[in-house]
């Protein structure tokens, strides 16, 4: 099985344009808001974290952050999750549907889709503490399986499973490298874009609470950009690797 790149961003070029209307909103609700939410969060601790020079003492705050701030962190994962979740059954259960029943279909089949994501993540984080080469194959090799579980609800998790492994076969390190070409390009550029334009912002306004704002939800705008490019980039892998495609 193959998986031409030009092809992929062609189909999810396609796939964005078909569905934009309804990605937009899901993309705004449940990844630049969270996002935005957790970066004002943490920017309560900007100070404290400015005067630490030590990693100890710095993951030793944003270990104190994270167990102080343990309830909005996960609604935050839970809402990114859902955003996900969301956007496969847009595109994985048929056409023709409405905000309120894409929101609704993914609110019922939410908790198996979470063990799915819960499964991949330990997988990975198994694989990645053993050695780097383990957790990067589980983590190819597992990426189509939410997707999977999408597209076809009545199969059931193992069958998901089974359906994702096999179809990312013959095709593992390219997606291990798309998807951290994505991610990481999305991380560089967000902070290189963000400074740039907030220093401009800051610059011409003479500094304040404004431009900082401003920067965290460039800084979220462009994190849910990249969200949402992954999301798509995942069906149109999952569209790629159907039998009837010729794959």
């Amino acid at each position: 099985m193959t998986l031409r790149l030009a092809g992929l961003f062609a189909d999810a070029k396609i796939l964005w344009q078909r569905e934009r209307t309804l990605v937009l909103p899901v993309a705004g609700m449940f990844f630049l808001l969270p996002s935005l939410g957790l970066l004002l969060l943490l920017a309560q601790g900007a100070p404290q974290i400015e005067s630490l020079s030590d990693q100890a003492a710095l993951l030793a705050f944003y270990r104190k952050f994270v167990e102080a701030n343990v309830v909005p962190l996960m609604l935050a994962y839970l809402a990114v999750d859902y955003g996900i979740f969301a956007l496969f059954n847009l595109y994985l259960r048929g056409g023709g549907q409405t905000l309120g029943q894409v929101l609704g279909e993914t609110l019922r089949r939410l908790f198996p889709f979470l063990a799915i994501e819960v499964a991949v993540s330990l997988g990975f984080q198994l694989g990645f503490s053993l050695f780097i080469a383990p957790g990067l194959f589980l983590f190819a090799r597992t990426w189509l399986v939410a997707p999977a579980y999408a597209a076809r609800p009545g199969a059931g998790l193992i069958e998901a499973f089974k359906q994702g492994w096999l179809r990312s076969g013959g095709m593992t390190w390219l997606l291990f490298l798309l998807v951290a070409a994505m991610v990481f390009a999305g991380g560089i550029g967000a902070m290189a874009v963000a400074s740039i334009v907030t220093g401009l912002i800051a610059t011409a306004l003479g500094g304040g609470v404004v431009p900082e704002f401003l920067g965290y939800l460039l800084l979220s705008a462009i994190g849910a950009v990249v969200w949402t490019a992954l999301v798509i980039l995942r069906v149109a892998a999952y569209r790629a690797t159907e039998p009837s495609r010729g794959m």
